[in-house]
């Protein structure tokens, strides 16, 4: 059962992000045309990277199926790395920690990890809006997943939300969703 998870996550994931994308790209046609811009420009090109992804995987998988390859992880990357740049690429170095391939229980673990950030973002946008969930999730991620330290992660997290302030609603006046909370909360002050 795990094997099979292991198998087929990937593309799961992948499915889930194109249906989002295909969604959004929808719901923005009846937009107005300026409106339509920014979620037409994100989603476009991630629907088509979905679409690839899914047929990568696809492949993947046949090739899979018809060899069994005892190569390590790494030795596999160096391959596709070699046939993506045309030449012969070594690594001689391994990431920090890793000796060896990740079990399809660990596979599985780290995705559903991912899932969790990946819907908790969402959900933070949803219901307080971009301006909290974004260091919100910024600080969570350094913090726990790049084991970055309280003050990296809080100046990055904060950080980058004030760019991404600046740039979204100061310089290109683009307003984006306050969260339904927020909403809620600002109308009762009103």
């Amino acid at each position: 059962m795990n094997s099979v998870l292991a198998k087929y996550s990937n593309s799961a994931m992948t499915i889930v992000m194109l249906g989002i994308f295909v969604v959004l790209v929808g719901t923005a046609s009846r937009y107005p045309a300026g409106a339509r811009f920014m979620p037409f420009v994100v989603g476009i090109p991630a629907i088509l990277l979905c679409l690839l992804q899914l047929v990568i995987d696809a492949r993947e998988r046949r090739q899979a199926a018809d060899v069994v390859d005892t190569r390590s992880a790494a030795e596999k990357a160096e391959d596709k790395v070699s046939r993506m740049v045309g030449r012969p690429m070594e690594a001689h170095a391994a990431l920090p920690g890793t000796t060896e391939a990740m079990s399809p229980e660990e596979t599985v673990r780290r995705e559903l990890v991912l899932w969790g950030y990946f819907l908790g973002f969402i959900g933070g946008i949803l219901l307080f809006g971009f301006w909290v969930a974004i260091p919100a999730f910024l600080v969570t991620f350094l913090r726990f997943q790049a084991k970055s330290s309280w003050r990296t992660s809080l100046i990055m997290g904060i950080g980058a939300s004030m760019i991404l302030f600046f740039v979204f609603e100061r310089g290109l006046k683009v307003q984006v969703h306050r969260g339904f909370i927020v909403e809620y909360v600002l109308d009762r002050l009103e």
